[in-house]
């Protein structure tokens, strides 16, 4: 009975060997091996972005800043901290913060514009007009048609200014012409302004 053991241990620890060298050589090979564009699932990576948009006459249409920026296979790209400024008239006009972005490949046309910016987490849109009143909305998602400048979610949302608080599930925003339609659940407080 011991010589069996005699052969079976050494031969066990020769395979186990055997085994534990050809998995170290596996693993260096797949390190070694070069790393291509189709084995990644992004194609850029930057950080600190600031870009600027421009519409047919010349003029600023948008800026987009984002803290990172990653641009995927699919032609999509991720936002860190985006700041988005719209412009009426050569000002600015609306500004746009949230968590993160999302821009979808299938919101992209063929000229390159964008048709929709997804906003999520903490989005906050504010406004100072003219006079100095603020106009402050918030929400938790929100989509952006940059080029159109209307915004939209079915999240609840809310808007304060200097005398109004409303807040609703789900808005409709056209900044161009200043008209937001609240879709659901809508409430609303006024307070006359006090000189």
């Amino acid at each position: 009975m011991q010589r069996i053991g005699l052969i079976i241990v050494p031969g066990v620890i020769a395979t186990a060997l055997f085994v534990g060298i050809n998995s170290f050589d596996t693993l260096r090979n797949e390190a070694d091996a070069p790393i291509t564009s189709s084995s990644l699932d992004f194609s850029a990576y930057s950080e600190g972005i600031n870009t600027i948009l421009y519409d047919s006459q010349g003029n600023i249409n948008y800026t987009l800043q984002a803290e990172r920026q990653v641009h995927y296979n699919d032609d999509s790209t991720e936002l860190e901290k985006p700041f988005i400024r719209l412009y009426q008239d050569g000002d600015s006009r609306w500004n746009i913060v949230a968590n993160s972005g999302r821009i979808s490949a299938a919101e992209t046309t063929a000229d390159g514009t964008l048709e929709k910016i997804e906003l999520l987490g903490d989005v906050q849109v504010y406004s100072l007009d003219k006079f100095g009143n603020k106009i402050l909305m918030s929400t938790e998602f929100l989509t952006l048609n940059p080029e159109s400048e209307i915004l939209e979610t079915d999240q609840p949302v809310s808007v304060v200014t200097s005398a109004l608080q409303l807040s609703s599930i789900g808005m409709i925003a056209k900044l161009r012409t200043d008209e937001i339609t609240f879709l659901r659940e809508i409430r609303g407080r006024y307070e006359k302004a006090t000189n």
